[in-house]
C-alpha cells in the first residue's frame, strides 16, 4: 500500500510540472484587480498579436485649426440662439436669426469641420472633454435646426 500512495504522488507531481511548463512562458498574469480596471494576463488570448499590416488613419487625430473654425462657428450659434431667445416668436428679429443658425449649421464649412472632427461617428483622438462636448453640441444643432 505505501509503494501506491507513493507512485500516485510521483505522478501527479510529475502532471503538476507539465502543466506549469507549458503556460509559463506565454503568459504572466500583471497583478491588480480586475475590476479596479488593472491587472490581467498579459498576452492572453493574442490581444497584442498583429494579424495583418498595420495601418495609421491619419484621419483619427483632430487638428487644432479645425477646432478653432468649430469653436468659432459654435461662438455664432450660440449667439444667434441667444438672439432666438430673448425675443419675441414673431419678431422679425428671430425669424431672421433661426434662418441664419439654420443657414450656419447646415452650410458646408461647419459640415465639413464635423467629417474631420468624428470618427464613426465618435470625437476623434486628441480633443479635450470641452472640444469633445463641443463636437458633441455641433452635431445636436445640426440635427435640431
Amino acid at each position: 500500500m505505501l509503494t501506491t500512495i507513493r507512485t500516485a504522488a510521483r505522478r501527479a507531481a510529475r502532471t503538476t510540472q507539465q502543466s506549469r511548463r507549458a503556460y509559463a512562458p506565454s503568459i504572466t498574469y500583471s497583478g491588480g484587480q480586475a475590476s479596479e480596471g488593472q491587472g490581467g494576463f498579459y498576452g492572453s488570448g493574442g490581444a497584442r498579436v498583429a494579424k495583418g499590416p498595420v495601418s495609421w488613419d491619419h484621419k483619427a487625430v483632430a487638428s487644432s485649426e479645425a477646432i478653432r473654425s468649430l469653436t468659432r462657428l459654435m461662438d455664432q450659434a450660440f449667439k444667434l440662439e441667444e438672439t432666438i431667445r430673448s425675443g419675441d416668436a414673431l419678431d422679425e428679429k428671430v425669424i431672421e436669426a433661426k434662418g441664419n443658425l439654420k443657414k450656419l449649421m447646415t452650410g458646408d464649412e461647419v459640415t465639413e469641420l464635423l467629417s474631420s472632427l468624428e470618427m464613426g461617428g465618435e470625437p476623434v483622438w486628441g480633443l479635450s472633454t470641452k472640444e469633445r462636448r463641443l463636437v458633441r453640441e455641433a452635431k445636436e444643432k445640426i440635427h435640431a435646426v
